[in-house]
């Protein structure tokens, strides 16, 4: 490969799924995948499901890079087994976790929840290379390919005519806005991407990023293209909700399922993004997190540790009638989709919390005054009926707000409303 192909490759943004050389904590899906396709079975349709900012997208493009490898003997001699990189030439490595692929938009209007962009805090620089050698001795893949092989560059680069990617389009000429749904005409485009031929003699692959944001009809046109799909085709859906998504979706596909990072993953994964981050709030992020490096990295970059604080240390007094402090709530989120997702993931946790105090079930709370705050609300809220009725009542309004672009003032000021019915 021509030196000056090999740097654009490496200055590449590596956060990204689309771009990044790394992933760990999924070894056993990847070898599951890896078996599959070696056995001469393979699978045509696969969904890799899981929660949000875990590495799904990350694994998708893994996949499709060592597909496309396939495709042309030519590359054979830049596999899988040439896996190992240069920690020299990677001076700005980062493992990229669940991303949807079209924030590129870094405005708050823009920003969902659903997108983890797993951007870096300003105040990080360049880690040094021994964090390279680390992550790299912990990502043990079969289908691992190098950054030096050019199916990276052809890759970010558009240049893999067999590939199709189905998202979220933009609404609007100036690419500020995402619409809210992939259209059934998004969805219908693949029959005819698939009736071509391939144009390098192999696999033809599309990718669905992601079916959660599919309507009905755009749902219903999938059924009838994993149905017709024909020999060398391959489609992949990335999938955060399995519980929602049509069981005749689900039955017509191989299943990969990721689960959350270990907290020892986790950890590796903050010190890699946050130069100098505290162990306390390491802790704080990954009881915060579940398990989703890039729900860790959204709060940290939109002050979810302080949204956090502020909630649990105000609650009790928002509980008694005493408001005060939800203003002060409202004005910390502001008109931030991010941080209003932030605020929903600290209601949904703390209403699971009290279900499993109530069970005498185990918890980890992120500190000290969470903890105080959610066994004080367990001795109040025993009615589980209760909790799950106001659960599910705050996951369909904060849906839809986000669906109709709601004030995010009324839906915080109704949340607390509703907390205080599960009592």
């Amino acid at each position: 490969m021509p030196q000056n192909q090999e740097t654009n490759i490496l200055n590449t943004d590596l956060r990204k799924p689309i771009s990044s050389p790394f992933l760990i904590g999924h070894s056993v899906s990847e070898q599951e995948f890896f078996d599959s396709f070696k056995s001469g079975q393979f699978h045509h349709s696969w969904l890799i499901t899981g929660p949000r900012g875990i590495g799904k997208a990350t694994l998708a493009y893994r996949i499709i890079r060592y597909i496309f490898s396939l495709n042309n003997q030519d590359l054979i001699s830049n596999l899988s087994l040439d896996t190992n990189l240069d920690v020299n030439k990677v001076a700005e490595s980062s493992v990229s976790f669940d991303y949807d692929e079209e924030d590129d938009d870094d405005s708050d209007d823009n920003f969902s929840f659903s997108s983890s962009d797993l951007i870096v805090p300003e105040n990080s620089e360049k880690k040094d290379l021994n964090k390279a050698s680390v992550l790299q001795s912990l990502d043990n893949s079969p289908i691992k390919l190098s950054p030096k092989n050019p199916i990276f560059e052809r890759l970010l680069a558009g240049g893999l005519t067999d590939l199709k990617i189905v998202e979220r389009e933009y609404s609007d000429a100036s690419k500020t806005k995402l619409k809210s749904e992939i259209s059934v005409e998004q969805i219908r485009s693949l029959k005819e991407f698939f009736s071509k031929t391939s144009s390098e003699g192999g696999y033809k692959i599309a990718l669905i990023d992601s079916v959660d944001d599919m309507n009905p009809n755009s749902s219903n046109a999938l059924l009838k293209i994993l149905e017709e799909a024909p020999n060398k085709s391959l489609l992949i859906l990335i999938c955060n909700n399995y519980e929602g998504l049509l069981d005749t979706i689900k039955s017509r596909c191989r299943v990969l399922k990721l689960h959350p990072l270990s907290d020892e993953n986790m950890t590796v994964l903050l010190h890699e993004y946050i130069e100098n981050i505290s162990d306390e709030d390491v802790k704080k992020l990954i009881s915060l997190s579940h398990g989703s490096i890039g729900t860790a990295l959204d709060f940290y970059n939109n002050n979810g540790i302080e949204i956090s604080n502020m909630f649990y240390t105000s609650l009790p007094d928002i509980l008694s009638k005493k408001n005060r402090a939800v203003l002060d709530i409202v004005t910390l989120v502001g008109n931030s989709e991010i941080k209003l997702n932030i605020f929903k993931d600290i209601c949904i946790t703390l209403l699971n919390n009290i279900l499993r105090l109530n069970s005498n079930l185990s918890v980890t709370f992120a500190s000290d005054i969470e903890e105080r705050t959610t066994k004080l609300c367990a001795k109040y809220f025993t009615n589980p009926d209760k909790i799950f009725k106001v659960r599910e009542q705050l996951l369909s309004c904060f849906d839809l707000t986000q669906s109709l672009n709601l004030d995010y003032m009324a839906v915080i000021i109704s949340s607390f409303e509703r907390l205080k019915n599960a009592y």
